[in-house]
């Protein structure tokens, strides 16, 4: 086998489709360029161009349209549910930039959420963090998540950390959250809800994962209501 044999010029095509999608710049719905433009952009012909987009399509990267152009496919973000995994290490693994904007965020008593203080087995007068995020891959929403967790834990909250994963600003706190309770559920989205994650389905998806510091130690409750038409989940057998 030759190791030094250069890439193809189908290859280049495909290299940078992948890697344009992969930064960011072309985004999920957003159209690529045509044939046209890129045989002009790599001083191909339109064969080895229409050949690279052909390959992109079968692996699901692409959707083409014929009369209207190419576009990024909206393939959803495959999760195990098995696995402790945060929403940042699942755009990773598809080669996206996971983003987080703050839409929310005050201290309320646990008696005013008793749902979830009876699953956070905390006392009614006890204070709760209470913050809500839209959570983002390259850019397009894709989850909303309700999060509280006990003041007790940590004194002063950095909010400047919640532009990241809010599992890294845990552990840089000290905390070794391992083990987790998830259940999932089909729900019909609220009009709110529906506007801010610009989902083409009133279909959405329903985690709600509590995070434990031991076995009899909830530390935080996160409620993260996904676009079903970007999200699945996924069980195995298998390790």
């Amino acid at each position: 086998m030759d190791n030094n044999k250069k890439t193809s010029k189908k290859q280049v095509i495909e290299n940078y489709l992948l890697s344009e999608i992969g930064n960011g710049h072309f985004k999920i719905g957003d159209q690529i360029p045509s044939e046209l433009e890129l045989a002009k952009m790599f001083n191909f012909g339109r064969q080895t161009v229409h050949s690279a987009l052909s390959d992109l399509a079968l692996m699901g990267i692409i959707e083409r349209t014929p009369g209207k152009g190419s576009f990024v496919s909206r393939h959803p973000v495959n999760r195990n549910i098995q696995k402790k995994k945060s929403f940042t290490e699942d755009m990773q693994s598809i080669g996206m930039t996971a983003g987080s904007r703050l839409l929310e965020f005050k201290i309320i008593k646990a008696i005013e959420a008793p749902e979830v203080a009876k699953e956070m087995k905390v006392e009614p007068e006890e204070n709760l963090y209470f913050l809500v995020r839209l959570r983002t891959g390259n850019g397009t929403p894709i989850a909303l998540q309700y999060t509280y967790i006990p003041v007790k834990f940590i004194e002063h909250f950095d909010l400047s950390m919640l532009d990241k994963s809010l599992d890294s600003y845990t552990e840089s706190l000290g905390y070794n959250i391992n083990d987790f309770y998830t259940r999932l559920r089909a729900v019909e989205g609220t009009d709110e809800q529906i506007q801010i994650l610009q989902s083409t389905s009133r279909a959405i998806l329903n985690s709600i994962s509590i995070r434990y510091i031991d076995s009899a130690t909830p530390f935080q409750y996160t409620s993260s209501f996904y676009r079903s038409d970007l999200y699945e989940y996924t069980f195995s057998s298998f390790n």
